[in-house]
This record gives structure tokens, sequence and C-alpha cells, in this order.
């Protein structure tokens, strides 16, 4: 009567309790045959503070534990400003941490930004990201570090992780005008798992000409080049895929 069973790869996602919007654009933009099941992880104090950002990461290990009873062929963690704050060797130490608690593969939002980046050429980076100067700083220091070149730097100035969800689709778009209006680059990264990101990628790409990767954007990439699904990678309007072929 039913035919046979749909098997059904689940990713597992992790992310600040705050954070309602990363698990909404993965299932909008998902396969119908692999699900995304979310934990969220606690931490004391919501402001995007070194001391708080570094919780945060502690606390994923445990959190990860949740996880493993929907028995995920994948966890992302997604939570970029983190990763940013011990640089790579400290965002691999993350992924390493909650892998080895979860025994689960792991990868992070923030190196599948790099990932993301390298597949379609781009060597000079608009950076823009909702958080405060010094936050998204970091995020510039982190791409600089994988041997990017940042061309210039924006942000909206936000500190409380709970607000983040409240950015406005315009507000976004016209963040990422501005930081694009500063020198020639290969690509916009906009940083921020927790602002939504999937109504803008498109009109972005079109009024800049050029690709403009987010981070929820490269985290589901990367989970779908991980599983070997990436040629069924969409993301709102996002051009990704034409931009991978061009830079082949």
């Amino acid at each position: 009567m039913f035919g046979p069973a749909q098997e059904v790869t689940r990713i597992g996602l992790l992310v600040p309790a705050s954070n309602a919007v990363m698990e909404v654009e993965f299932y909008r933009s998902l396969p119908g045959d692999i699900t995304v099941h979310t934990s969220h992880i606690h931490r004391s104090n919501q402001n995007l503070s070194p001391q708080a950002l570094t919780e945060m990461a502690e606390n994923a290990r445990d959190t990860a534990l949740s996880l493993v009873a929907a028995q995920p062929a994948l966890i992302v963690y997604g939570h970029t400003a983190s990763s940013y704050l011990g640089g790579p060797a400290g965002d691999a130490d993350i992924a390493q941490k909650v892998g080895a608690a979860a025994g689960v593969p792991v990868m992070t939002a923030a190196g599948a930004v790099v990932s993301c980046l390298k597949s379609i050429g781009a060597r000079r980076i608009w950076v823009a990201a909702p958080y405060p100067l010094s936050t998204t700083q970091t995020a510039a220091d982190f791409l600089t570090a994988h041997g990017f070149e940042v061309r210039s730097v924006d942000c909206l100035g936000i500190d409380h992780s709970p607000d983040l969800k409240h950015v406005a689709p315009q507000t976004t778009y016209d963040l990422g005008l501005r930081a694009a209006a500063h020198g020639g680059a290969d690509a916009l990264f906009m940083s921020g798992t927790g602002v939504r990101t999937l109504a803008v990628v498109g009109p972005l790409e079109q009024a800049l000409g050029k690709p403009v990767i987010t981070a929820n954007l490269a985290a589901l990439w990367g989970a779908l080049d991980r599983l070997g699904r990436v040629d069924q990678f969409q993301f709102g309007e996002s051009r990704l895929l034409e931009w991978q072929r061009a830079a082949q």
C-alpha cells in the first residue's frame, strides 16, 4: 500500500539557544530525504563577548550528546563567532572535541565558509556581519589567516544574540551593499548563522554581479558536500553552483 520505506539521511545541528533561523533555512533548502535535527546550546551570557563565546564552544560538547540518539550522519556546529575567536586552530579544536564527544563526524559553519569561498576561486573578500565591529574583525582575521585578502569590513553593531533573528532582510541587503562599496573583491561574505539570508542572497548577487556567500548557505553546501549530495544544493536564488562551474 505504501511502498518501500524511503531511506532518510539526518543532519544534526548545534546552534545557540537564541538561534531561531539556521534550522529554518536548512529545512527550507534541503532535499526531502535529508532531515535536520537541532539542539540548542545554552550559555549564561547572551552578549557577543569573548567570555560568552568561549562558554558557547565549551558547552557544545555536552549539547552534542543530545543528538546522538537521532543517529545523524553528520553534525554541523552552527556558530561562526565562537569559531573565529580561536582562529583556524580553535575552529578545528571545536570540531574535534564535539566529534569525540558525540562519536559523529563534525563540521563547523566557519570551516564550510572557507571551503565554499575557495570553491568559487575567491581570493579578495568583502566581509559583512551583524555583530559589533570587534567581533566582525575576528571574522576578517579568520579569513585572513586562511589566506584571503579582506577588502572591507562592515557591520550592524548588534551585541545581544537574541536580537539577531529580528534583523529585517532589507537591513541585511543594505549591509551587503555597503560592504561591497569599498574596493574590488571577488565575493561578499555575510557572517551570522542567526540572521535570515535565504531571501537576500539572490538579490544581492544580481545587484553586485558577484557571488554572495552567507554562513548558513556555506554550512548547508558543506553538509551536502560531506554527504555526497552537493548536486542538490539550493539556497534561495543563490547561483553558487554556477559560480563554482565558472571557477573550474
